[in-house]
């Protein structure tokens, strides 16, 4: 019979993440994975300190939350020589080419791929060598940003949609597989359409759903100066709340987040340190 310890959840005091004690990456069951994932669903973030695993592990696990999906930067930049489900993220260079995705610089507030029709559910985060400071991640619950919305600003947003545009990404950048637009009104770019505020498809709560940029983003049926206007409000809502998580990196550590319900974002670290980061991603379903 196995012998393990009792899973636990302690939560830190933004409300937005809590760390995982008890799961043992080498020996778990059916029953250890519904706990992990009852605390996934009601915190938004989990973390696990200093763990030990391998690639083949961390894919295991990654697993059992979901079919894998690919990242668009595992087929540019981000791929992994072994592990086609994992993005390497890391700013190292080899034979003068970035052996990883997103480099040393700042990523500003997201969601992941906000612009796909049925954006992932999940992401597994380890790290495997990070820099002595900066490349922190932080994390929001939109749950909260939801909940906490002023009331009138709730009212103008109930029952919208929110249209992003999938041609370029916030960099300017073509996305991959996309044409060039003729039109200079984005509204007319490919794109796709999402709820202003998704019900999560397991726990039945509604969080704001921003995506990754105001730009190129609209609220249907509103003239684009209204748009804007109320998009900027819902930003600086959402962002500069006080629940937010702070990680900062030890080697081992994994970050794993519900995509369905929370941003994040990190800091730029030193150019001159190495910092690699391998991620799992899991499908998910379209918003609702």
């Amino acid at each position: 019979m196995l012998t393990r310890e009792k899973i636990t959840a302690i939560q830190h005091d933004s409300n937005v993440c809590a760390d995982i004690v008890g799961f043992d990456f080498d020996r778990y069951d059916e029953r250890d994975i519904k706990e992990v994932r009852k605390y996934w669903l009601q915190y938004g973030v989990i973390r696990f300190k200093h763990t030990r695993i391998t690639d083949d592990q961390q894919v295991k696990f990654s697993r059992h939350f979901g079919e894998f999906v690919i990242h668009p930067k595992q087929l540019q930049e981000g791929g992994h020589p072994s592990h086609p489900e994992i993005l390497v993220i890391s700013n190292s260079m080899k034979d003068g080419k970035p052996s990883g995705a997103m480099g040393n610089s700042e990523a500003t507030w997201h969601t992941d791929t906000w612009f796909y029709e049925r954006p992932p559910a999940g992401a597994i985060l380890r790290a495997i060598k990070v820099p002595p400071s900066g490349g922190d991640t932080y994390f929001l619950s939109t749950y909260i940003a939801y909940e906490t919305l002023p009331v009138a600003l709730k009212a103008a947003i109930d029952g919208r949609q929110i249209f992003f545009q999938n041609v370029y990404d916030k960099t300017g950048k073509i996305r991959l597989g996309k044409a060039e637009p003729i039109s200079r009104d984005f509204r007319e770019w490919s794109g796709v359409v999402h709820p202003l505020v998704r019900t999560h498809g397991e726990t039945g709560r509604k969080a704001l759903y921003l995506g990754g940029t105001s730009e190129g983003a609209w609220i249907v049926g509103m003239s684009i100066e209204e748009s804007n206007a109320i998009l900027a409000e819902l930003w600086d809502h959402t962002t500069n709340g006080s629940d937010v998580f702070v990680q900062s990196w030890d080697e081992g550590d994994i970050m794993m987040w519900d995509n369905r319900c929370t941003m994040h974002r990190r800091d730029s670290f030193d150019p001159s340190f190495v910092r690699v980061m391998h991620r799992t991603t899991t499908s998910g379903e379209r918003p609702i």
